[in-house]
C-alpha cells in the first residue's frame, strides 16, 4: 500500500522510490458544517498537526535525492516543526529561524525532533535572518517563499477533495502563499486535462495584522495582532502568482480581525473540531464572505493543540470544588 503523498506520485514531479520520504501524511477528513454550505478539510490531520507535512514529504524527498546535509528555514512556527521531523526522519541537519512570539508549543515540537532555533525580533526579521544563515554557513535554504520543491506536495489537497466533491469555492489561510499557489496550479492542471467542468474560485483570507495579498483587493484597517501568527507573512515572493490565480479563478481576498477569527473558532468547536487560530482564518473568511447556495470547502491547516489557545469566558465554565459540600451546594443550586 502506497502511503502519504506518494499515492499521488503520478501526478507529482518524479522522485525515485528508494528517497520518498513519508510519515503517513494526506488522506484527511473532509466534513461538512452542521446547517452551512461549508465543508472544511481536516489538513491538522497530519503527523505534525500541520497541512505543511504535505509539502515537506516532497521537498525532505528532493533534499535526500540531493544529497543534501543541513538546511535552514524561517517559520513562524508550522514549517519549521514539519521540516524539523521530516528531517530528522530523513537524517538531514535542521536549523529553524524564528519569531519570538512564535508559540512555545511549536517551538518546543521544533526541539523535541533535533533542531536549534534562532529567535528572531519578528517574522520579517527571520526570513532575512534564516538567509544571511544559509550563506554564511552555506547550507540551503529551504524558506517556503522562494523554495519551488515546497509546492508540489502542496497540490496532493486538491486530488483528495476532488475524490469527494468538486467545490465552488475555496477559501485558503494565506501566508507565504505556498499553499494557494499549489491548490492553485493543481486545479489550472485538472481543468487543462479535462478532469474537471470549470474552476472554484480561490479566496485568499489573511489576518488584518499583515494582509499583503488580500490587500490588493479589499482595503483593511490594520490591527496589533499574533493571534494567527501563522499568516503574519510581511514578504514573499510568490505574491505575483498568489494574485493572478486568485483573479483567474474569479476570486478574491478577505481580511479578517481577531474577533471573526474567534468566532469562526467557536464555530468549528461546536462542530467538534479542535483547530488553531491560523487554522481557522479560511473559515473565518468563508463566513465573512457569506456566499449562499455555493459548495464551499475551507482548508483548515493547524490543530488547536499547536496554541493551546483558552475560549472567551472560560472562567465561567470551571467549577472548582474543594470538598462534597461544595459540590452538593453546586447540585442544590443546579449550577452543572
Amino acid at each position: 500500500m502506497t502511503l502519504g503523498i506518494w499515492r499521488f506520485s503520478d501526478r507529482l514531479p518524479p522522485v525515485p522510490e528508494e528517497f520518498r520520504v513519508t510519515l503517513g501524511e494526506g488522506d484527511t477528513p473532509l466534513i461538512k458544517l452542521r446547517g452551512l454550505d461549508i465543508w472544511v478539510k481536516l489538513d491538522y490531520v497530519n503527523p505534525t498537526g500541520s497541512f505543511k507535512d504535505r509539502g515537506v514529504a516532497y521537498l525532505t524527498s528532493k533534499l535526500l535525492e540531493e544529497g543534501v546535509k543541513r538546511v535552514v528555514i524561517d517559520s513562524s512556527g508550522n514549517a519549521a516543526v514539519s521540516t524539523a521531523a521530516y528531517c530528522s526522519r530523513a537524517g538531514i541537519g535542521h536549523l529553524a529561524v524564528m519569531p519570538s512570539y512564535s508559540h512555545r508549543e511549536k517551538k518546543a515540537e521544533v526541539l523535541w525532533h533535533g533542531s536549534r532555533i534562532v529567535e528572531a525580533p519578528d517574522r520579517d526579521s527571520a526570513r532575512l535572518y534564516a538567509r544571511r544563515i544559509a550563506e554564511k554557513l552555506g547550507v540551503r535554504y529551504i524558506g517556503f517563499a522562494l523554495e519551488p520543491d515546497a509546492v508540489p506536495g502542496f497540490e496532493t489537497v486538491v486530488y483528495e477533495i476532488e475524490e469527494e466533491l468538486h467545490p465552488d469555492a475555496v477559501f485558503i489561510p494565506t501566508g507565504s502563499a505556498t499553499n494557494l499557489v499549489a491548490i492553485g496550479r493543481a486545479y489550472l492542471k485538472l481543468e487543462k486535462g479535462g478532469e474537471i467542468d470549470g474552476l472554484p474560485q480561490l479566496h485568499c483570507v489573511q489576518s488584518a495584522a499583515c494582509a499583503p495579498i488580500a490587500g490588493e483587493f479589499v482595503d483593511y484597517k490594520p490591527i496589533d495582532s499574533t493571534l494567527a501568527e501563522g499568516v503574519i507573512v510581511p514578504h514573499t515572493e510568490r505574491k505575483e502568482e498568489a494574485v493572478r490565480l486568485i483573479e483567474e479563478t474569479g476570486g478574491t481576498g478577505w481580511v479578517v480581525d481577531d474577533d471573526e477569527v474567534y468566532r469562526a473558532l467557536e464555530l468549528l468547536a461546536v462542530n467538534g473540531v479542535y483547530a488553531s487560530p491560523t487554522g481557522a482564518v479560511a473559515v473565518a473568511g468563508a463566513l465573512k464572505a457569506g456566499l449562499r447556495g455555493r459548495r464551499i470547502v475551507c482548508i483548515v491547516t493547524g490543530s488547536g493543540l499547536k496554541a493551546n489557545l483558552m475560549p472567551r469566558g472560560f472562567e465561567d465554565r470551571i467549577l472548582r470544588v474543594g470538598d462534597e459540600g461544595e459540590l452538593e451546594r453546586l447540585l442544590e443550586e443546579h449550577r452543572l
